[in-house]
């Protein structure tokens, strides 16, 4: 049976033996926010208590084909790109935060010593056009539309959570994504650990909101369902 519902869903590639340690990244809190938009938080779990997750490396997220890409928020005047929270909050007060469930951004922030970055800065772009049109808040409107989320010039580029953010661990949130609902983008990526022993994604597609087959369905065509919609792809050395 096929059953319809506003959830994103991960391919399921390859299942690691239950001895063998792995990174599962996942879409959670799937949200229609309105507009034709589904919103997904990406979410990564490591199953081995001695390595815990801290950053991502070298991201490129795209649109699929046939899809518009991921949904983006600008300022208003300055069109400073806000691919992180960080650079939301470097706005200051151009930035409204009633615009933040609308943008694509990684959850890396301005917290005291809790990012450390290396190597190129994320980035994004953003077409200007078909977004939602959002309400005005102090300087007028954001600029809003649709793009990708990289990194400056595409050069290799690494954002880490210290240690002293206690934001590493186990279960580590990472990105806040908005896309048109029935669409998908492609996941390329690294989940990096502090021991070094990182999780490559590479060209793996998510769809915001659709079809989704029942787990009964997914059994008979040889896959298997991970957590809530996630895949796992085994690990090798950074």
């Amino acid at each position: 049976m096929i059953r319809k519902t506003f959830l994103a869903l991960f391919a399921v590639l390859a299942v690691a033996a239950s001895t063998q340690a792995a990174i599962i990244v996942s879409a959670t809190n799937p949200t229609d926010i309105g507009d034709g938009l589904t919103a997904i938080t990406l979410h990564a779990h490591s199953d081995n208590a001695g390595q815990t997750i801290n950053g991502i490396q070298d991201p490129a997220i795209v649109a699929a084909a046939g899809s518009t890409g991921l949904h983006q928020v600008w300022t208003p005047l300055t069109g400073a790109h806000t691919p992180t929270r960080a650079s939301q909050q470097n706005g200051g007060v151009l930035w409204s935060d009633s615009w933040q469930a609308f943008d694509s951004y990684w959850m890396f922030d301005n917290s005291a010593g809790s990012t450390l970055a290396v190597g190129a800065p994320f980035d994004e772009t953003n077409s200007g056009t078909g977004g939602a049109a959002l309400p005005t808040a102090g300087f007028g409107a954001p600029t809003t539309g649709f793009g990708v989320l990289n990194t400056t010039g595409g050069a290799p580029g690494n954002m880490l959570f210290t240690l002293a953010s206690g934001k590493q661990g186990l279960d580590v949130d990472f990105a806040h994504l908005v896309g048109k609902t029935g669409e998908s983008a492609l996941l390329t990526f690294i989940v990096t650990t502090n021991e070094g022993v990182n999780q490559s994604i590479q060209g793996q597609s998510i769809t915001f909101g659709g079809v989704i087959p029942e787990p009964a369905t997914i059994t008979m065509l040889g896959l298997a369902m991970v957590g809530c919609f996630g895949f796992i792809r085994r690990r090798s050395a950074a």
